[in-house]
């Protein structure tokens, strides 16, 4: 089976409205967050991992004032910008463009890139599974369904074996949560599929002994294509479709060695090189600028997001991976067609424990692997043995059931099952967004209007400030902080420790003016989240002055001598 999928016009009409749907569905909590922000506060339009995504909002921000590199504003060390997480940069240029806010384009981008997700998964499905039934059971998982996370939370194991579980900790677990948080992750998924589904049309190709295909070289050469994109949107997640192709190479070799002369599948590996050759040259950049900007590369060791212990794995996709298993035992003829899938599970199985830095992130998009699987052992297994049990037989016997009415009956209980941890999820940032609007997804209003001073400003002078006021400054305003993100500021240890010290009443001021001299520091940010640190006043100074005030915040700007 090729790329195409025979489906009729109204039924991808109805995939369509789903993705459609489901889209408009993911703004909810957003849209309540925006109706319901009390006075004094004001919503940020982020419903989870606020620190993170103040760090693509950065970049929105510099590509809004004309900027095509990025220059990391959350540490203060001067630098050279570079093509890296230009994604959002570029976002931000095309805000400058359009005259659209950035809180537009961010919602637009987020409901464009899970639209197109959506309707990927749907052909991507329609590939591998030609019966309907199963394939709309396998559509359905893929978008709604998630693990059994909601177990843990119910059984008061939140912090099982001392980690969250998936199902509400990493958006790249499940599609659903994908959708709900950043449009470079629901891209990045998107891109992957289409590169799964070229190296099937390579690998059937091969197995099917074909003449030389043009149409096999333009399909390799987009997916090259889609890969230079994967590479500005979330460039690790080349690691998945690379050690996918190796895998899924070795199995061709596998079912090849019969054939002397087909022994090794050359055409084949001459295409899907060329997966990896058209975006080469950015991912060389990558290295050349690890090599040569010290701030990016000391970003790019801090920015590790180790793997869960692995019974977490079990958790979130247990349920599918049973269901997959009964394809392989019970199916065996369908393994070729599958065979992709399952290389693309055991590169994830590599990959999420390898001596790598974004190990978690490896799972990214494998859900929709799973789905094809789940769904296929469910409807082609799993029912049938049912149809045989006594009380199956007993129920068909009544003219009210029949045997299609009971199994799209099974079918819709498995799926809401399947879903109830994203109903939760859903539900609860939907509660959090309209009643308790906690601290970072809705801010003070003097934040905001003392950022808005900044704004003002044309120099880009450094800021010392709390980390989660660096957080915000930052991004809303491109000046560059001392401390500001876990990841993105350099020395990040060294520097929450030196800003603790410097709102520390017992620490010199001889210490102070060193640690502002050393880091060019030229402004110091003085609100309730710095007078937390510490009992300092930054009044008795004589090397601070004020410069702006409001009802909570005081910025200070710093004498030079």
């Amino acid at each position: 089976m090729g790329l195409r999928a025979n489906i009729r016009n109204r039924e991808w009409t109805w995939a369509v409205a789903v993705a459609l749907a489901t889209a408009v569905l993911i703004l909810l909590p957003y849209w309540l967050g925006s109706i319901t922000v009390t006075d004094g506060r004001v919503y940020m339009h982020l419903i989870m991992n606020p620190e993170d995504s103040l760090t693509y909002w950065a970049k929105m921000w510099q590509g809004a004032q004309g900027a095509w590199l990025y220059t990391i504003p959350f540490t203060p060390e001067s630098h050279p910008g570079a093509a890296i997480g230009v994604f959002y940069v570029w976002l931000g240029q095309f805000a400058r463009v359009t005259g659209l806010s950035l809180t537009a384009v961010w919602h637009l981008s987020r409901v464009l890139a899970a639209f197109v997700l959506f309707v990927t998964i749907f052909g991507f499905t329609a590939v591998f599974l030609p019966d309907r039934l199963a394939r709309w059971t396998a559509y359905l998982l893929a978008l709604f369904g998630s693990g059994l996370g909601w177990l843990l939370f119910l059984s008061g194991q939140a912090y099982w074996l001392d980690a969250f579980p998936l199902d509400f900790k990493d958006p790249g677990a499940h599609i659903f949560f994908t959708s709900l948080t950043f449009p470079h992750i629901a891209l990045g998924t998107a891109l992957i599929l289409f590169d799964i589904l070229a190296l099937k049309r390579i690998g059937d190709q091969a197995l099917d002994g074909q003449a030389t295909n043009r149409r096999i070289w333009v399909i390799a050469a987009l997916a090259g294509l889609s890969n230079l994109l994967l590479g500005i949107a979330y460039p690790f997640l080349l690691y998945i479709v690379a050690v996918t192709a190796v895998l899924y190479f070795l199995y061709l070799l596998f079912k090849l060695r019969p054939f002397a002369r087909r022994s090794i599948p050359w055409l084949a590996g001459f295409q899907t090189a060329l997966l990896f050759l058209i975006p080469a040259p950015l991912y060389l950049y990558f290295f050349y600028v690890w090599q040569t900007n010290d701030i990016f590369r000391i970003w790019d060791a801090q920015a590790g997001t180790p793997s869960p212990p692995w019974p977490h794995y079990l958790v979130g996709f247990g349920v599918m991976l049973v269901l997959a298993g009964l394809v392989i035992w019970k199916r065996p003829s369908t393994r070729p067609h599958f065979a992709i899938l399952w290389c693309w599970i055991g590169a994830v199985a590599l990959l999420i424990y390898a001596p790598l830095g974004p190990q978690r992130r490896f799972i990214q998009g494998v859900h929709v692997a799973l789905a094809i699987l789940a769904a296929t052992g469910l409807v082609d297994v799993l029912l049938p043995r049912l149809q045989r049990t006594r009380l199956w037989q007993r129920l068909v016997a009544n003219p009210r059931y029949t045997t299609p009415k009971l199994n799209r009956f099974m079918v819709v209980l498995f799926l809401l099952f399947m879903s109830l941890s994203n109903i939760f999820l859903l539900a609860d940032v939907s509660r959090i967004a309209a009643l308790e609007q906690p601290d970072l997804f809705f801010r003070p209003a003097d934040e905001l209007a003392a950022v808005k001073w900044l704004q003002e400003q044309g120099d880009s002078a450094v800021i010392l400030a709390d980390y989660q006021t660096g957080n915000l400054v930052a991004a809303y305003t491109g000046h560059p902080v001392m401390l500001g993100h876990w990841a993105e500021t350099a020395d990040y240890e060294g520097k929450v420790t030196a800003v603790a010290q410097f709102f520390d009443p017992a620490t010199p001021d001889a210490q102070r003016q060193a640690l502002l001299n050393q880091f060019n520091v030229r402004t110091i940010w003085f609100g309730p989240r710095e007078q937390a640190l510490g009992d300092f006043q930054p009044d008795a100074a004589p090397y601070l002055i004020p410069v702006y005030q409001n009802n909570t915040i005081t910025l200070y700007a710093v004498t030079t001598n």
